[in-house]
């Protein structure tokens, strides 16, 4: 582990961080509600910058895009919520979150939900 990954596992383990993810998914949670695009995107870009604030910058050249609906799914899974209770919050159902889920891991190459969340964050995904 370098310098940079073990600053940022030493922040990331802070207690204050859990409420940093917990406004990031809210803050995905409510663009996907809003009718005003403008807003929306307003509130997207938040949440990413929001993200971006939380980690260091992605390793690779180029992180996988993933869509709204992936960091969203991603984000309630960062959470600890299951498929059923990230489906509810999201107003989706449990086989669609499953299928987000399932794509933005392949994306991210990775095998477990819990892989693809750090990977996410070691990317700058998620905070």
């Amino acid at each position: 582990m370098n310098e940079q990954e073990a600053r940022t596992a030493v922040l990331s383990s802070h207690p204050g961080w859990e409420e940093v993810r917990a406004v990031h998914a809210e803050l995905l949670e409510l663009a996907e509600r809003v009718a005003d695009h403008e807003v929306r995107d307003r509130l997207r870009d938040a949440s990413r910058r929001l993200a971006a604030a939380g980690g260091p910058p992605p390793r690779r050249p180029q992180s996988p895009k993933l869509s709204p609906r992936e960091l969203d799914v991603l984000a309630q899974v960062a959470l600890g919520c299951t498929n059923a209770e990230a489906a509810g919050r999201l107003g989706l159902l449990p086989e669609t979150v499953k299928s987000y889920l399932r794509s933005a891991m392949r994306k991210l190459d990775s095998h477990t939900r819990t892989e693809a969340v750090s990977t996410a964050r070691r990317q700058g995904l998620l905070p």
